[in-house]
């Protein structure tokens, strides 16, 4: 994971967050993103999903999450500039097909084909 990432962010939720609230932030964003639920699988799902439990996995337990609030006033500003990746996948053969992955003022990851 990212060391960077903003936890409340990936979650839509603003730090005075009650517990209830960041509970009911991440089931439903389990809902919507989870493999299980998808009808095509994509890294991109994949790779929110991890995120989304990361966040919760923090977020969701009072000792963590007031280690992270403490740290947070450290963390360096997301990275806006985008970045240029290339994958590969068995539909496309060999061939790479480059992507761009930049993350919005709210550290949320956004992907162009």
């Amino acid at each position: 994971m990212q060391d960077h990432m903003d936890l409340y962010a990936e979650l839509g939720v603003t730090p005075q967050a009650e517990p209830e609230v960041i509970r009911a932030a991440y089931r439903a964003l389990a809902r919507r993103y989870h493999p299980d639920r998808q009808t095509r699988v994509s890294a991109l799902m994949a790779a929110k999903m991890a995120r989304i439990n990361h966040a919760y996995d923090v977020l969701g337990h009072a000792d963590r999450r007031r280690a992270y609030d403490a740290s947070r006033l450290a963390m360096p500003a997301p990275r806006l500039a985008p970045v240029l990746h290339a994958t590969t996948s068995k539909a496309s053969g060999s061939f790479a097909r480059p992507f761009l992955t930049t993350y919005d003022q709210r550290g949320r990851l956004h992907a162009y084909l």
